[in-house]
């Protein structure tokens, strides 16, 4: 039999906060690390949520599973598909059918729940419950009635992201998410003490949710940091990170002493800039793009059903007319002021996924550019990019301008953008990739071409009244390509820090359960931190045929959830 093994996601957990709280702090953390291997992680590019957890769920290149953001784009219009969109089974299906006890507990991108014979699986927050979880969030349902028993109903939203800038709510936000780590903790070790697992992974989201908040006050150099910062907000985010450490040492305690531990992060977190780039404006500039005169986009509709209504009410609210409105909401927020019809490249601004799709004919509803120029139009949009340069600094905003073939692989390669883009930091802050609505004259950049001829439209600054942000809006904290990795147990090696990727850890679970790796899977065993290098694999994964849902209602009730929820900036 293969030896248990546990996984503990940490969502946006970065090494370079670890190393900065310390063995003091962090006590847990840092055993994991001196008694066997840790890494900064290497994130799928760019380092989003949802393609990262879902790589590591499925161990494939996100070109095979599909899963690229909480959207799927369809000419000018755009679903939220989340999970519903992954076209491959994830690893817990193929080791259930070999036999194995699995629980997958909390996942993003994971609704519907696998259906496993031998386990459990409990959807991500995501998945399209309000407030609290019903039956279709667990498999089997008979779980949920067991959790709703011994706990009471599984809650969501109990921190109200969109109203971050409330009096009071970031002294709030520590407290509220240690306690719920702290239940999740619970409800964890109340599973692992009903039977032997061979696989038990839980997902803890706090870690990210803080970075994005309280890295203004947590970081001294930030340039968001508010003018006055007390003790207790400047130690908000290692609050956090200290219920997770134990947590962590909980889990650990929970799962006996000769279990294969993985501690795992799906980026890091770094803060934010003061600078906004709006790349369609920029695009613009170039001639590559057109906006429409006179159109907001439908910013405000977005802003006031988001904003202006009760949480239960928004919901609902989504959920109308098979959840049309937040499609029709994000659609025209997104594109609803390009002109297509004379747009050469244009981008959805999603801040932590920038890219920029070329406007094909045949391809696109309204497409200019012929087929057979798309390599010049490539050319013509990266020359433009590279040569931006930061107003303020001088210095190039844009690293690199990278084809999506260069980055990924697989049958659905289509749903990503047709050139993803890699931004230099600003000092070392992130640059706020936002929509390109209406202008802001606060703060705005002198222009590049000239400048005493007025503000550039493609940069600006926050006004402080935005430093902090809320829900929908840039936040001070932001996501790095890098997070955090720690391997231990009877066959991890006291290696130290390795260089490690993402999928690299799917691979090597594999390997520590006895398993082959599949030539599908994109990671490779990292050899230089196991014991057992040469050992044979003794099975291999078997095949699935899954069927997935694929049904509106599905895909309506998701839309609703994520709308509701404001993930999208």
């Amino acid at each position: 039999m293969p030896a248990r093994s546990l996984i503990i996601g940490l969502a946006g957990f970065d090494l370079s906060v670890v190393e900065e709280l310390g063995t003091g702090q962090l006590p847990n953390i840092h055993r994991l690390m001196n008694r066997g291997a840790y890494a900064a992680l290497e994130s799928v590019q760019p380092p989003a949520t949802l393609p990262n957890w879902t790589t590591f769920l499925t161990g494939v290149d996100p070109g095979r599973h599909g899963v690229f953001d909480f959207t799927t784009r369809r000419g000018y219009r755009v679903r939220f598909t989340a999970g519903t969109a992954r076209e491959v089974p994830t690893v817990f299906e193929h080791l259930d059918a070999l036999g194995l006890r699995c629980a997958c507990l909390s996942f993003p991108a994971t609704w519907p729940p696998a259906k496993l014979r031998h386990g459990v699986f409990v959807s991500g927050w995501d998945a399209p419950v309000a407030f609290e979880a019903d039956r279709s969030f667990m498999w089997p349902p008979s779980f949920y009635d067991e959790t709703v028993r011994e706990f009471g109903a599984p809650t969501f939203d109990d921190v109200d992201e969109f109203h971050a800038d409330a009096p009071g709510w970031i002294d709030r936000l520590p407290a509220a998410l240690e306690r719920r780590v702290q239940r999740k903790t619970g409800w964890a070790r109340w599973l692992l003490a009903r039977q032997d697992w061979d696989v038990f992974a839980l997902y803890f989201g706090e870690s990210d949710t803080a970075s994005h908040y309280l890295w203004a006050h947590h970081d001294p150099r930030s340039p968001r940091r508010p003018e006055r910062v007390t003790p207790e907000q400047r130690d908000g985010l290692a609050r956090v990170y200290r219920a997770l450490d134990q947590a962590v040492g909980a889990l650990l305690e929970a799962s006996g002493p000769n279990t294969e531990i993985t501690v795992l992060s799906d980026h890091g977190s770094g803060g934010s800039s003061d600078k906004v780039l709006h790349l369609n404006r920029l695009l613009a500039e170039h001639g590559l793009l057109k906006l429409r005169k006179g159109h907001a986009g439908g910013g405000w509709l977005k802003e006031i059903a988001l904003r202006r209504f009760p949480p239960r009410l928004r919901e609902r609210v989504f959920r109308l007319g098979n959840a049309w409105l937040p499609s029709r909401l994000e659609s025209n927020v997104r594109f609803g002021r390009i002109d297509m019809r004379n747009t050469i490249a244009f981008s959805d601004e999603l801040n932590y996924f920038p890219g920029v799709y070329l406007n094909v004919r045949g391809r696109e509803p309204l497409g200019i550019v012929p087929p057979e120029q798309k390599h010049q139009a490539i050319l013509r949009v990266r020359a433009a990019l590279l040569g931006v340069r930061d107003p303020w600094s001088g210095k190039p905003v844009v690293r690199d301008v990278v084809p999506r073939e260069e980055l990924f692989e697989g049958p659905h390669l289509d749903r990503a953008p047709d050139l993803l883009l890699d931004l230099n930091l600003d000092g070392g802050y992130s640059y706020n990739v936002m929509p390109s609505g209406p202008r802001k004259r606060a703060r705005a950049a002198p222009s590049r071409r000239n400048r005493s001829t007025g503000p550039s439209p493609a940069f600006r600054k926050l006004s402080r009244g935005e430093y902090l942000g809320k829900k929908g809006r840039s936040l001070p904290g932001s996501h790095r390509s890098h997070g955090f990795m720690a391997l231990a147990g009877p066959s991890i090696l006291g290696a130290g820090r390795v260089d490690a990727h993402i999928a690299d850890l799917t691979a090597t679970l594999l390997h520590r359960l006895g398993l082959a790796v599949p030539p599908s899977f994109k990671g490779r065993v990292l050899w230089e931190a196991v014991i057992d290098e040469d050992a044979a694999p003794t099975d291999s994964l078997p095949e699935i045929t899954q069927i997935r849902p694929r049904a509106n209602e599905n895909e309506a009730l998701v839309e609703s959830r994520l709308r509701a929820l404001g993930y999208i900036e």
